[in-house]
């Protein structure tokens, strides 16, 4: 069994050593240092696997929300249960599938952050991203919400890979054809949620790497295969007006530019954005990259720094278990700059609203995958045969891992993330 630890060095508002009995309930050493109200709340344990092939699954009994959280099979370390939203410790127990935690652990207390004080500003490094991350949030804050999407998202492996089959011969009128659609998508999706279509803005950037923010900025980054590209092409439904519009400079300058006019003129309270550390797409380390070095030079800091994680290293079913069950702290096993001190906030979301974020997902053209015969026979044989409760309501595994009862991010203070040199 392989032992391995979720490495947080989170700093909590309030922190209580806990017991857990024989029957499964916990108590509070501090029981007035439990505090509910506007707070995110874990437990933090031991935890060990007792499958080498099945999940293991805690259950908070006695809890109104979806009370299931899902680990790893056949490894054993430090994890965090979410379990915000309970108001008594009294009234819930704990029981285990497939593993066993520890009896003395720590319960977490984190105040969450006032998103209703001003603007937030999602920072997209492309279309889906805000959707898989954070529509319950946006949805509920809808007209504070600004979504910024930075890349076009066009790269095609094949033509075989376009939207629609033989629409295009060549791969980079499929190419731009699949930029398009993508912008569209982010222009349009959160108009169900209603989010105000002119806080919605499409930068239009393309192949924007770490490395073309932090190392080479100034250079223009050129698309593999098109030559007729510009971010100007992908801004005509932007209604706030940013330099780059008419500079019309694909480099990591200009978006750094366009985040220092953005924050400048929105104001916002809270920005979330990918954690560069954490999800290890190039791209996405880019818009985090262009966000710190923006706050550099920008006249207003936010007072809230929100990260999200969409991609694991080497992981790609988290937060585990089927739809609607809840999740926590994405797995991370090192030392990280950015995570000291840092607070966890923990965003609930109602059934019907993981209802309304499955249909937000089936608006973005790429989340269609298609359904292959082995992945239909192995879906029946796993709901049908296994009834391992999965709805599988889309082909892409984004539906099953992001449909989840908890939109869970990273904070820190916006002075805090613009002084840290992790870079």
């Amino acid at each position: 069994m392989k032992k391995v630890d979720y490495e947080y060095p989170l700093k909590a508002t309030w922190e209580c050593d806990t017991n857990i009995s024989e029957n499964g309930f916990l108590k509070c050493d501090d029981q007035n240092s439990f505090i509910t109200e506007n707070h995110t709340i874990l437990l933090r344990f031991d935890y060990t696997s007792l499958s080498k092939k099945k999940p293991g699954i805690i259950s908070v009994n006695g809890c109104k929300i979806s009370n299931k959280q899902y680990f790893e099979a056949n490894q054993t370390g430090i994890r965090y249960l979410n379990i915000t939203g309970i108001k008594n410790l009294n009234d819930i127990s704990i029981t285990c599938k497939n593993c066993k935690i520890s009896s003395n652990n720590q319960l977490l207390g984190f105040k969450n952050p006032d998103l209703s004080s001003g603007p937030i500003l999602i920072i997209a490094p492309h279309a889906d991203d805000a959707e898989l991350s954070a529509y319950g949030l946006y949805s509920d804050y809808a007209p504070n919400i600004w979504i910024a999407t930075v890349n076009i998202g066009s790269n095609l492996q094949s033509l075989e890979r376009q939207y629609v089959q033989n629409l295009d011969v060549e791969i980079s009128s499929a190419e731009k054809r699949k930029g398009y659609i993508r912008s569209w998508n982010s222009m349009t999706t959160p108009l169900l949620a209603k989010v105000p279509m002119q806080q919605l803005l499409c930068l239009g950037y393309f192949n924007i790497s770490s490395s073309s923010i932090l190392n080479t900025p100034k250079d223009k980054v050129l698309h593999p295969s098109i030559s007729d590209i510009s971010p100007h092409d992908f801004r005509q439904w932007n209604h706030v007006k940013l330099s780059n519009d008419t500079n019309n400079i694909n480099s990591g300058a200009a978006l750094i530019q366009d985040f220092i006019e953005l924050i400048e003129h929105i104001k916002p309270t809270t920005i979330l954005v990918t954690h560069p550390e954490i999800d290890p797409h190039d791209e996405h380390i880019a818009s985090a990259n262009a966000l710190h070095l923006a706050l550099q030079k920008s006249t207003f800091i936010p007072e809230n720094i929100l990260f999200y994680v969409n991609h694991l290293r080497g992981i790609k079913l988290f937060p585990y278990g089927p739809e609607h069950s809840r999740t926590a702290l994405p797995p991370w096993f090192s030392n990280s700059a950015l995570l000291n001190d840092s607070s966890c906030y923990s965003h609930s979301l109602s059934y019907s609203k993981q209802q309304e974020k499955v249909l937000a997902f089936d608006t973005m053209h790429d989340l269609r995958s298609k359904d292959r015969v082995e992945k239909k026979l192995k879906r029946w044989i796993n709901q049908r045969i296994k009834k391992n409760d999965y709805q599988y309501y889309g082909n892409h595994s984004y539906f099953q891992t992001h449909i989840k009862a908890d939109e869970v991010f990273i904070s820190i203070n916006g002075n805090d993330f613009k002084n840290k040199k992790f870079s």
